[in-house]
């Protein structure tokens, strides 16, 4: 068995057993709950259609390939399966079989870059670079890659887009370098349509494939020897053994007959794939069919809804920091941007040698028949094909696009070309070492300095939604409600999710969100602010609330915060996972106001309303501001909840004063402090919405009878100026909420 074979089986069986440890010991990614959920719907109704009546089109390919390994969920009751956890793992294994075949699939298509025909007699090219070693070294990068261990890890569709993808460009490649066999470039086509079902983002990638197979197919036509065959230009080197061709075959791909069969199958394929993607029902968009806009209009639509025009110097920046700070692509990066500098410079020092001894050359001193040479065919594809890629991202894709996830796919051809311009600092080395063992050595020095990235990635725990649900199953009792933003997780591990929680950016979670909007996957009803959850804890008995400490910052603001401390209990975590459940002596927060109030404060803030309850509890009239309380039952506080509703975007955070006073106007008992004890203060606030607001304000204990006022306000702390109460009464711009009799 040759060497590099034995390397190469080496690489890919550590790359198996890298997959093979994230796929057991860690938790599932937030989106593999979705992922699983369609695959088992696929096994009960032969469509990914989700229990929300949404066609899940996102990975249609990959989940058809993972749905036979989700048939556990299916046959085996909940409870047998779900303590072991091994239902959704098994769902991971195409992931990393996968994952694992694209390692020597990249060394493979490296060497066979390799055999193409390339430009060999124009004065900026070479051929191909990429012999053994270096496809070697590709293969091993890719094989102890972070991100390839983490996506062929789990189950979702970058292992396979990735391994799509590879062979899409290798394709294309050998359809656009003379002589341009066609079947290439059918199976570039098949590939691309395989790609799209995967994921739709791989779209991008469509304009800088056709400018590189453009770009390499007249360039390596030029250089061929059959262009000028007929011209006076006789310098032209033929390549030995180049096939005869017919005038037709001796043309650049793009300019023979059959192009225009190619460009409508091409048409064809992206067409498919939109409205393939247009029947998922894209974020932001109705059903198809339920609304009257033309069909040409919506699938354009569906193409551009994520596009955003721009070129801003700093976005670009964030862009490259973001994508090629890790550790593990930044010294890579850096590597091959030296040593792209490094043949660079080597190159231009060579010309200029070379005219400097044509310019002194005798007529007795032959010259040399071409100059050295900079970049080859395949290696000029790579560097344009993944460069416009990266042009794309940073100018035509909207900000949320532009997540290092999109640009995993990819990763195989960065590797490709690392590998090429890395070789080219390492060729004097190799001259005394093996080229195998200085691509092995190479591999060592990046896969340690990627060790921080994958130590990262493993010991980062996903949230364990899977064990937070196990945990709620054990615990549930009849007439119980279960609120969590996971509900593909709640479904799989639970059997149902009572309502869908998420108070921010909710949008892109929600269907029918004009009517009645419900969750995007399992059809619940959703839960989207802090007076809403409120009204879903006192309609059930018994509440739970699974969340994570990833999105709980995120998705919620403090005023839902503040609900969830006061009426809530955590009773399990782990690995970032929460659970909460309603408190069992807890007295209810009111989810509207008793005494309407109707006072604006500057221009920005209406106090709606209040309520008033007693500690100990008081029966109170709920219709009137005058409150007759017995003072034969002493009251240590009053609770006082206050709703708010900004006008404008408040422009501070205002703190909230509440005052008890006498008939002479003295205060009694007075609290100040910031709206929902500073987890949701006021310049936080969005037009439109309310904000419930509890108080406690603690009475003397030897208070005496006698009626008193409850005043309300509020002002700024840095400078104790009070908001302007509109059509003030009172002097000192302060609210009456009411008056206690105190008998």
């Amino acid at each position: 068995m040759r060497l590099q074979t034995i390397i190469i089986l080496g690489l890919t069986l550590a790359g198996f057993a890298l997959r093979l440890y994230y796929l057991t010991t860690t938790h599932p990614f937030f989106d593999e709950y979705t992922t699983v959920l369609a695959a088992r719907q696929i096994l009960a109704y032969g469509w990914p259609v989700l229990p929300s009546g949404l066609f899940y089109e996102h990975g249609l390919l990959s989940t058809y390939v993972i749905a036979p390994f989700t048939a556990l969920f299916i046959n085996t009751p909940l409870d047998d399966w779900q303590p072991a956890h091994w239902g959704l793992m098994l769902a991971r294994w195409p992931s990393a079989v996968i994952g694992t075949f694209t390692i020597p699939l990249i060394y493979v298509i490296g060497r066979q870059f390799n055999n193409q025909w390339s430009t060999s007699n124009l004065p900026t090219f070479q051929p191909s670079n990429l012999p053994t070693s270096i496809s070697l070294l590709a293969a091993g990068l890719f094989a102890f890659s972070p991100e390839g261990m983490v996506w062929g890890g789990r189950a979702r569709m970058y292992a396979l887009a990735t391994l799509l993808v590879l062979l899409m460009v290798f394709w294309a490649y050998r359809g656009a370098v003379y002589p341009a066999p066609a079947r290439y470039r059918w199976g570039a086509i098949a590939a691309l349509l395989a790609a799209l079902l995967t994921q739709f983002g791989v779209l991008i990638l469509v304009p800088p494939l056709v400018v590189a197979m453009i770009v390499i197919g007249w360039i390596s036509r030029q250089g061929s020897g059959v262009s000028n065959q007929k011209s006076e230009n006789s310098s032209q080197i033929n390549i030995p053994h180049a096939p005869r061709t017919t005038h037709h075959a001796s043309r650049p791909w793009f300019l023979r007959p059959t192009i225009l069969l190619e460009i409508l199958t091409l048409a064809a394929v992206v067409g498919i794939a939109v409205g393939v993607k247009r029947l998922g029902q894209p974020v932001g968009m109705a059903a198809l069919g339920s609304e009257e806009e033309p069909l040409l209009s919506t699938l354009l639509e569906t193409v551009t809804y994520q596009t955003a025009f721009a070129l801003n110097g700093a976005a670009i920046r964030d862009f490259l920091a973001e994508q090629f700070g890790p550790p593990h692509l930044f010294w890579l990066a850096l590597a091959t941007l030296v040593s792209v500098a490094v043949g660079l410079l080597v190159w231009l020092f060579k010309e200029w040698r070379i005219s400097e001894w044509r310019t002194g050359a005798s007529a007795e001193r032959p010259l040399r028949s071409s100059p050295p040479r900079l970049l080859a065919s395949s290696t000029l594809f790579l560097w344009l094909t993944f460069g416009l890629i990266l042009l794309e991202m940073v100018t035509v894709l909207d900000p949320f696009r532009q997540n290092p996830r999109y640009l995993v796919m990819y990763l195989p051809l960065f590797y490709l070309i690392a590998a090429d311009s890395v070789s080219r600092v390492t060729y004097h080395v190799s001259r005394f070492v093996s080229p195998l063992m200085v691509s092995l050595g190479l591999i060592v020095v990046f896969t340690l300095l990627s060790l921080p990235d994958l130590r990262l990635a493993l010991v980062t725990p996903e949230p364990a939604y899977e064990a937070a649900f196990q945990m709620v199953r054990d615990n549930w009792q009849p007439d119980d409600a279960l609120l969590t933003m996971n509900t593909p997780a709640a479904a799989l591990y639970h059997g149902q999710a009572d309502g869908f929680t998420a108070q921010v950016d909710a949008d892109q979670f929600l269907l029918n969100k004009a009517s009645a909007p419900t969750d995007r996957w399992l059809g619940a009803p959703w839960i989207g602010t802090a007076a809403d959850f409120n009204a879903a804890l006192n309609t059930h008995p018994r509440v739970w609330f699974v969340i994570d400490t990833i999105r709980q910052p995120v998705y919620f603001r403090g005023d839902w915060q503040a609900v969830v401390n006061s009426q809530m209990e955590p009773v399990w975590s782990q690995d970032n996972a929460l659970v909460y459940r309603t408190r069992p002596n807890r007295i209810p927060l009111p989810t509207q106001p008793q005494i309407l109030v109707n006072a604006r404060l500057g221009d920005t803030i209406e106090l709606i309303g209040y309520t008033l309850q007693t500690d100990p509890p008081q029966p109170i009239n709920p219709n009137s501001a005058d409150f007759n309380l017995h003072a034969g039952r002493p009251i240590s506080n009053l609770k006082i909840t206050l709703f708010w509703r900004p006008l404008h975007p408040p422009t501070a955070d205002y703190t909230v004063f509440l005052h008890l006073r006498d008939q002479a106007n003295t205060t009694l008992a007075q609290q100040d402090g910031l709206s929902l004890a500073g987890n949701y203060p006021s310049s936080r606030w969005q037009p439109g919405e309310t904000v419930i607001d509890p108080f406690s304000l603690t009475l003397l204990p030897d208070l005496p009878p006698g009626r008193y006022t409850l005043w309300a306000g509020m002002y700024q702390l840095d400078t104790l100026e009070r908001l302007t109460v509109t059509n003030d009464a009172s002097g000192e711009n302060a609210i009456l909420l009411g008056e206690i009799n105190y008998q």
